[in-house]
């Protein structure tokens, strides 16, 4: 762990908020030298949040958003301003830091209803989108550089934007939760009783009994008084599509390119199974071919979802196109892969939504069917289970 971190509060307002922190600048001089000639130069990292409209920032919202920047990386967390001694607990039983304030506050009034969603304008956002009730909040984060296509789709949804360069720092590294800090700086503003990420199935390796089968909410988003509806958790990139491609195909092709720059794995990948996945489906939803890169950056074995992906493709007989997505997949791969039933890459798996919350339940299952995504069978479970088995029993293939 890291001794302790520090945020102190140098602007904040109805329009952003500026704090001075003890944490270091990222350095990217090529020598050890150059680092430590640059550390030296710069000073700590000014943390700063922008927001499109007025927005009423309390003590307890700042510390619950700051606190998914923390992680477990700190033995001390100290906030330069008051935050409610309940709140206080919780950051430091979820973080396992003493936490220092500037006092107690009193907690923020709630009314909670309807549901926040974390959207980035990307395939999972957006079928989360189309999958949770209309009257649903967006909230979107601004990282600024290479990531400003996204900001350029999202806004035509008119989500709270909240500009931040939080990603140039260290911060991002702590903890993945740091993507849901949006729904924590605006709770005041949308009082949400539940909080969505565009989750997918591959995020759980296909794996059993997993945090995100029992649907458990986060730590941060749980002291707000939010509970996790994780609306595309059971289907896979290839749902996604679906999902999107019924309400919204003219949106597939920005929705995809605001993904990553052209020539990026990313891009190709998800353009290779989105195309391949909606064919198959009798989708007459045609995407433009986007730049492939000039070689895959991984081999077979690295990376679940990437092979996960290529033998999906290569079932469907498509196997030149699978071969360029990952090192590796060789003739008796391909064989493996005729061999096996992937439909369940096309079905959503019941058991991710066991927990899901019931008022949310009926407009999920209507978006789904009409989506044409029917529920995982019990050949949908075995063949899951068995690709799973087969892709941890696989020896890496090597450069």
């Amino acid at each position: 762990m890291n001794s302790e971190i520090h945020f102190e509060p140098i602007k904040w307002d109805s329009r952003g908020i500026v704090l001075q922190t003890n944490v270091e600048p990222i350095v990217t001089g090529n020598s050890r030298l150059v680092r430590a000639i640059q550390r030296r130069n710069t000073k700590p990292v000014r943390l700063g949040f922008r927001f499109d409209r007025e927005l009423n920032v309390s003590g307890e919202s700042l510390a619950l958003a700051l606190s998914t920047l923390c992680g477990k990386s700190y033995d001390r967390i100290k906030f330069d301003f008051e935050v409610p001694e309940s709140i206080t607990d919780d950051i430091s039983r979820w973080t396992e830091s003493v936490v220092e304030t500037l006092g107690d506050a009193d907690k923020s009034a709630k009314s909670l209803e309807g549901t926040v969603l974390n959207f980035s304008g990307g395939f999972d956002s957006l079928a989360a989108h189309f999958l949770l009730p209309a009257d649903h909040d967006l909230v979107s984060l601004g990282f600024g550089g290479r990531f400003g296509r996204e900001k350029y789709f999202y806004r035509q949804f008119d989500p709270i934007q909240i500009d931040t360069n939080l990603v140039n720092t260290s911060l991002r590294q702590n903890s993945w939760s740091f993507i849901g800090l949006g729904a924590l700086l605006t709770m005041n503003a949308t009082q949400s009783k539940y909080c969505t990420f565009g989750s997918i199935i591959e995020s759980t390796g296909l794996k059993r009994n997993t945090a995100h089968e029992k649907g458990f909410t986060f730590p941060p988003f749980a002291s707000a008084g939010m509970t996790n509806a994780p609306a595309t958790q059971g289907i896979s990139e290839v749902g996604t599509a679906l999902v999107i491609a019924e309400y919204a195909p003219e949106l597939l092709a920005p929705s995809l390119t605001s993904l990553a720059s052209p020539g990026e794995e990313k891009l190709f990948r998800k353009w290779a199974l989105a195309t391949t996945g909606l064919l198959h489906a009798g989708r007459e939803v045609s995407i433009p071919r986007v730049e492939r890169p000039e070689s895959p950056h991984y081999c077979f074995g690295d990376r679940f979802v990437i092979d996960l992906s290529a033998m999906t493709i290569a079932s469907l007989g498509h196997e030149e196109l699978a071969k360029q997505l990952v090192k590796g997949l060789d003739d008796k791969r391909i064989k493996d892969s005729r061999a096996m039933n992937f439909e369940f890459m096309f079905k959503a798996d019941d058991r991710m939504y066991k927990n899901y919350p019931i008022e949310l339940k009926e407009p999920l299952e209507a978006s789904l069917k009409k989506s044409g995504i029917d529920w995982y069978t019990q050949e949908d479970r075995d063949a899951a289970k068995h690709f799973r088995e087969y892709w941890e029993s696989t020896p890496k293939t090597q450069n």
